[in-house]
């Protein structure tokens, strides 16, 4: 597929961006032997350079990009390089700088997933490719994993979903986990209450009169009243 047409196949509502970020940290950690933990720690714009390099051999030089990029201004630099070899190659996406490097979660984690997705849809097989190698020529290149083990530390990463859901699931106390369940097995049965419910005794004709009742009750009385008066005259 050419450039143009993967970057243009990639949309919002595209599979790629449904990858979790385990699945985005496997991509990069296998593809370039690295150990990232955070999908901050790609908001320098070094990992993104030089999975563009992969793609794109030798379009983005290596010796300037810098691993060990604390500042905005430095990972401006890095960004420079990638949106270069962008504009060289016709690669099409817009790169938000401003957002990324404010090394925010979501931002940088959907940058990455469109990432892995055009890598996929437009790389070929390198099995020649040193990755370690290839980066030791830039800042910090040769101690890149040394420097991402120390930085984990640095950044808090939002639990996705799926993630959030497994944790809630796991942790002690909730309804899921085995900790909070009785056991079955401790062979205890469950007494009988012995507590006593008495119930109240019901008097008879203790239930209010409906009109209906109440009605028979008054006509019947008329009709007695109307007899015994007849029985009056008639003696």
């Amino acid at each position: 597929m050419s450039t143009q047409a993967a970057d243009a196949s990639i949309g919002m509502m595209d599979g790629a961006y449904f990858a979790s970020r385990k699945t985005i940290l496997d991509f990069f950690n296998n593809l370039l032997q690295l150990n990232l933990t955070k999908i901050e720690q790609t908001a320098s714009g070094a990992v993104a350079c030089q999975v563009i390099d992969y793609i794109y051999p030798g379009s983005v030089p290596l010796h300037r990009v810098n691993w060990e990029a604390k500042s905005d201004y430095e990972f401006i630099q890095n960004y420079k390089l990638l949106q270069a070899a962008f504009t060289k190659n016709h690669v099409q996406r817009h790169v938000d700088v401003p957002k990324l490097i404010r090394a925010k979660y979501q931002d940088n984690l959907e940058f990455c997933q469109w990432l892995k997705a055009f890598f996929e849809m437009t790389a070929q097989d390198r099995p020649d490719y040193d990755p370690v190698a290839a980066r030791s020529k830039g800042k910090g290149g040769k101690v890149a994993k040394k420097h991402f083990a120390n930085t984990a530390k640095m950044h808090n990463s939002k639990l996705l979903p799926t993630d959030r859901h497994t944790a809630e699931a796991s942790a002690p106390g909730s309804s899921n986990s085995r900790s909070s369940r009785p056991s079955s097995a401790s062979g205890s049965k469950r007494q009988p209450s012995t507590t006593t419910r008495i119930r109240p005794s019901i008097k008879e004709n203790s239930f209010p009169t409906t009109g209906v009742t109440a009605n028979r009750k008054i006509t019947a009385t008329r009709s007695t009243s109307n007899d015994s008066g007849a029985d009056a005259t008639a003696a």
